[in-house]
């Protein structure tokens, strides 16, 4: 079994990737167990708690992995259990890999180095507030944990927007008890947002047109018929 800490990936916004997280921690897990173990009947146990968890994981997440359902697997049949169980969670696996980063891309941004100065300025400048402000010690270390995962979102190609979000949502939850103490904090926190917003909207203007729509061709008009008259039903 992982350590209670290592569930904090649980946490993450998005839920296949909160499962794909947490059954990496599993997997590692599983792998030193084995490595250290020294007998086919630790295999079978290890194996066992392995995909037991993963399944409770999936099961608690809401993940519907196995369509079939899910049974512990038999002794006599381990092998071939774990085969078909590996076969199943590394396809969910890659198939929601690559569509979190594929949707990251619409929520991300390429800064520049000098725009990543700044963030990191106007981050440590909110942090110098939030230090000297009288707050409970865990929410403020609450607010530390969102600074360090939105810089650690600098470091990033593409910086990922939902960090920033979460450390304002913070801001405006946690520090919002201090409200006063805590305004000039929001100074540096719009300046962010600005260069933020700045490049989302460089990068938005700097995508194709929409392709125009293709019209068919167009019918000939019929001819407007010739009003009927009087004489029109007259034979001679």
């Amino acid at each position: 079994m992982i350590n209670e800490e290592d569930f904090d990936v649980a946490s993450e916004p998005s839920v296949d990737m909160a499962f794909i997280r947490l059954e990496r921690k599993f997997r590692t897990t599983y792998e030193a167990n084995l490595q250290n173990s020294d007998g086919n009947g630790s295999y079978y146990h290890y194996t066992t708690e392995y995909m037991n968890h993963v399944a409770a994981a999936a099961d608690a997440l809401g993940i519907e992995l196995f369509d079939f359902g899910y049974s512990p697997p038999k002794q006599n049949t381990i092998f071939d259990d774990y085969q078909a169980f590996r076969q199943i969670l590394d396809r969910y696996i890659v198939r929601h890999t690559i569509n979190h980063i594929r949707s990251g891309l619409k929520n991300s941004v390429v800064l520049s180095t000098a725009e990543k100065e700044k963030l990191r300025h106007y981050v440590a400048q909110i942090k110098e507030v939030i230090d000297k402000v009288d707050l409970v010690p865990g929410k403020k270390e609450r607010l530390y944990d969102l600074i360090n995962a939105f810089l650690a979102e600098l470091d990033r190609d593409r910086t990922g927007l939902q960090r920033f979000g979460d450390l304002m949502i913070g801001l405006a939850h946690i520090g919002g008890e201090m409200a006063k103490e805590m305004e000039p904090a929001w100074k540096w926190a719009k300046l962010a947002g600005q260069v933020l917003g700045a490049r989302v909207d460089a990068e938005q203007t700097k995508l194709p047109p929409p392709p125009k729509k293709i019209e068919g061709p167009k019918r000939p008009t019929a001819a407007p018929k010739k009003p009927t008259t009087i004489d029109d039903d007259i034979p001679f």
